[in-house]
């Protein structure tokens, strides 16, 4: 594992959107392992190829990461904290480039999507690529002087990209929520939130009652998500996150309630919260 030092992966090339969030939550300069995909990457916190992940769960615009809480089903984690970061998109191109050549752009179809209308002032053609960072690194290999990418500041510096246009996004209140993923059950107090997955009874009235032993106790929802069991048909896995610590006998009292109305339930932890936006 990390040993003396931090080791913290992220799905996608360096200098992606999630690595930028590692190196702006963690303090001790961690190592970043890069993976290609959601799998991979909180297997490498099973297998102790690093100590944490960095799985995006939802973003502003785009909504919920449903892959990312697909995964969080399928492996034994916890969520260590909850990040917050700003997505600030970069139109970059060679260093010897200007905007006058840019005629194709490329980067992931979210990305391309958020920055529609700054494409279409600048007449710019929209081209789709499996990643941002991948598309800022691919960059170097295409070396064509009339294709840009739409990627992070980050992804410039890596790859010595020149940056054309900052702040290239059509609306500024774009940000992604993160779960910093790992093998132990955090500690959380203050400003914090827990997490949980269940399937309820099949009887009428089940959800309700379930989100009643948090209404009842004035504990605030943040999150509820649906997503289909994949072991019987039409049922469902509910994703709920709440206000509080487990640490309290409030949110102790809810937890034990809601797990009496479940035929599944699955403790993800009480985490806090960082916001960097």
């Amino acid at each position: 594992m990390g040993g003396i030092f931090i080791v913290v992966s992220f799905q996608g090339e360096h200098g992606a959107y999630s690595e930028q969030a590692i190196k702006q939550h963690f303090i001790e300069n961690p190592i970043t392992l890069p993976c290609k995909d959601f799998d991979e990457l909180l297997l490498s916190v099973l297998n102790d190829k690093a100590d944490y992940a960095m799985l995006p769960v939802e973003n502003t615009l785009a909504g919920t990461v449903i892959p990312a809480y697909d995964a969080l089903m399928k492996y034994d984690l916890f969520v260590q904290a909850e990040v917050t970061q700003k997505i600030e998109h970069c139109l970059l191109c060679l260093p010897q480039m200007e905007l006058v050549d840019v005629r194709y752009v490329i980067s992931h179809h979210q990305a391309l999507s958020q920055c529609r209308e700054n494409l279409k002032k600048a007449g710019i053609e929209p081209v789709d690529f499996y990643d941002t960072a991948g598309a800022a690194k691919n960059l170097l290999k295409l070396n064509k002087n009339d294709t840009a990418a739409i990627a992070s500041e980050l992804a410039a510096k890596t790859y010595g990209l020149k940056i054309l246009k900052k702040n290239f996004e059509d609306l500024h209140f774009n940000s992604t929520r993160f779960f910093v993923m790992g093998k132990k059950m955090a500690e959380a107090s203050g400003n914090c939130k827990t997490s949980i997955i269940f399937i309820t009874l099949n009887k009428a009235g089940a959800l309700y009652r379930v989100l009643g032993e948090l209404s009842n106790r004035n504990i605030n929802m943040t999150k509820i998500e649906s997503r289909p069991s994949r072991k019987d048909k039409w049922h469902y896995l509910f994703y709920l996150g709440f206000e509080g610590s487990q640490e309290t006998d409030k949110i102790k009292d809810a937890l034990k309630a809601i797990k009496s109305e479940t035929i599944f339930f699955k403790n993800l932890g009480s985490y806090n919260i960082y916001k960097y936006d």
